[in-house]
């Protein structure tokens, strides 16, 4: 099953409490806002009465249900989930004079790519909302920093529920030209992703599948290592062990998370998987009792590669606690050339791929942090498709791009662009 919406036709904003002068809904005509999102429907009549006149949806906060990710009430029946506490997408600001970075010296990302994956994997087909501010200490965001909010919460299939930073809603209420021109790349970023809504009904692909409860004791190892596989480009799918009968289809690896083993249907299905060419990925407190053939030599440091039909069981020998180094082992061991893609100068992109139900079709989104453009991207693919469509928000027609062949492999390489950009394939 993919991450695809019974219905994603709501784009809510969230009405500012200053806003208090019905003439404002102007800045709405159409675009495609048409959901408001207000503290307390009954202090705001007036301009109530004339959004719904409009045809507007209109929606109290506390009927929403909106809660931090850890309080979030699943089983509603409610045809969205709303989350809150969620961080500003961006590059960490700057410490010392030098950007925050991870154990590899790259810059370090805030984004909620993988609130949204999970969500989908807990909620399937309701639209996920998500909130988030820009902290009241940082600088007043660029236009550029809005459409990255938007975009990374849009590429993962999700909503980003728009609210104005203190600046900007004064300075749209009044008309300022500076503010006003904020406004107009959020209107352009929003009517962007509504166009092409298309691409959420594809299923999210990747090599690998990840698979975890994401609670209790493993909720930190699971939230984090997806946080940190989208950061090392890892390509995968969330596979909720209560699901008890995910689908493997398409994966190259399964990795199991857990240290608890999993039932033994659940550990039968994996078991088929090896057997059928697959690799298990498992953690040390749950290795034997996948068994699988004598060991040989592994190309990772602290794990058994264990034979077992067409594929493997790779066998921690060590505990993992660091979810980071737990990604880099999973990438090695699934061997980088299995990746669909491979980027080049793109240190600041994050990727979302998808592929349509008759794997004719593939999107390949790229969300971008830095705010500076990227001038130099080169795309390498794995698979040879007939037309690469290259999409940019603000652009009136895409470009189609042609394919070069370097050192055996076709590469595709960008024009400059943004903060966003998206490659829709076709065979």
């Amino acid at each position: 099953m993919g991450e695809s919406l019974i219905s994603d036709r709501l784009v809510p904003f969230r009405w500012l409490a200053a806003w208090t002068d019905p003439a404002l809904l102007r800045l709405f005509s159409n675009g495609p806002i048409n959901c408001f999102l207000f503290d307390r429907l009954a202090s705001a009549r007036g301009i109530v009465d004339a959004a719904r006149a409009k045809g507007m949806e209109t929606m109290e906060w506390a009927a929403l249900g909106a809660a931090p990710f850890d309080q979030v009430k699943w089983n509603i029946s409610a045809p969205q989930v709303a989350i809150t506490g969620l961080v500003w997408p961006q590059l960490k600001p700057p410490a010392r004079g030098d950007a925050d970075a991870g154990p590899t010296g790259a810059p370090w990302i805030d984004s909620n790519t993988w609130v949204k994956r999970l969500a989908a994997a807990r909620a399937p087909r309701r639209a996920i909302w998500l909130g988030f501010e820009r902290p009241k200490d940082d600088a007043t965001p660029a236009a550029a920093a809005y459409t990255t909010a938007i975009a990374d919460s849009a590429a993962a299939g999700a909503r980003w529920m728009v609210i104005l930073d203190d600046k900007r809603q004064e300075g749209v209420a009044t008309g300022d030209p500076e503010a006003l021109r904020t406004w107009d790349a959020i209107i352009a970023a929003l009517r962007f992703f509504q166009t092409h809504r298309s691409w959420n009904a594809w299923p999210r692909s990747g090599p690998v599948g990840v698979m975890s409860d994401f609670a209790g004791n493993n909720e930190f190892m699971g939230q984090e290592f997806l946080n940190l596989a989208a950061r090392r480009k890892l390509l995968y799918r969330v596979l909720s062990r209560s699901d008890g009968n995910p689908s493997l289809e398409g994966l190259l690896a399964v990795l199991y998370l857990d240290r608890e083993p999993p039932t033994a249907a659940l550990q039968s299905r994996l078991l088929a998987f090896a057997r059928s060419g697959g690799l298990v990925i498992v953690p040390r407190a749950v290795a034997a009792s996948f068994g699988g053939g004598r060991p040989i030599s592994c190309p990772v440091a602290g794990y058994e590669w264990r034979p077992l039909g067409q594929g493997a069981i790779a066998a921690a020998t060590l505990d993992r606690d660091d979810p980071y180094f737990l990604a880099a082992d999973v990438h090695n061991l699934i061997r980088r050339r299995s990746d669909p893609f491979t980027l080049f100068n793109a240190a600041s992109l994050w990727e979302h791929y998808s592929v349509a139900p008759d794997g004719r079709a593939a999107v390949l989104q790229l969300v971008g942090f830095a705010s500076r453009p990227y001038g130099s991207v080169s795309v390498a693919m794995a698979h040879s498709w007939r037309s690469a469509t290259l999409y940019v928000i603000g652009s009136v027609l895409p470009t189609h791009l042609q394919p070069a062949l370097v050192e055996g492999r076709l590469e595709l390489h960008l024009p400059p662009f943004s903060n966003y950009a998206a490659l829709e394939f076709h065979s």
